[in-house]
């Protein structure tokens, strides 16, 4: 399975690729939501994807709209990784309806895989 991490922190990338990929995930990388679209549309589909909110250009708020925009792409599931908690008033954003977790930095391994377990990725 395939999980795509947008992040422009190297930090934060290297820890997803530490905690999947020795779970068997591929992890693709993409360092802004522009790079996240362009490889999107190039036909890479990941099975489930993680994304900053947080990033220099497009924000992982407008890169989740544009990602649920297209129809060949808003069934992958998506998380944020935020480095706050979001607040309910955020959560009930008729925009962001298609969110399905969100992820608090600094995460554990355990963060990541009980967010994968509710998706039904990671059968732990």
């Amino acid at each position: 399975m395939r999980i795509m991490v947008v992040d422009d922190d190297d930090i934060i990338i290297e820890a997803m690729r530490n905690i999947l990929e020795p779970e068997g995930f591929e992890v693709i990388a993409a360092r802004s939501g522009e790079e996240c679209l362009r490889l999107l549309e190039s036909g890479i589909t990941p099975d489930y994807i993680f994304i900053d909110i947080q990033m220099p250009g497009i924000d992982g708020w407008e890169t989740l709209r544009r990602i649920k925009s297209r129809r060949k792409l808003r069934e992958i599931p998506v998380a944020m990784l935020t480095a706050q908690p979001l607040r309910r008033e955020t959560l009930e954003k008729e925009d962001i309806g298609e969110l399905v977790d969100y992820v608090v930095k600094p995460f554990t391994r355990r963060d990541i895989e009980e967010t994968l377990k509710q998706a039904l990725v990671l059968p732990l």
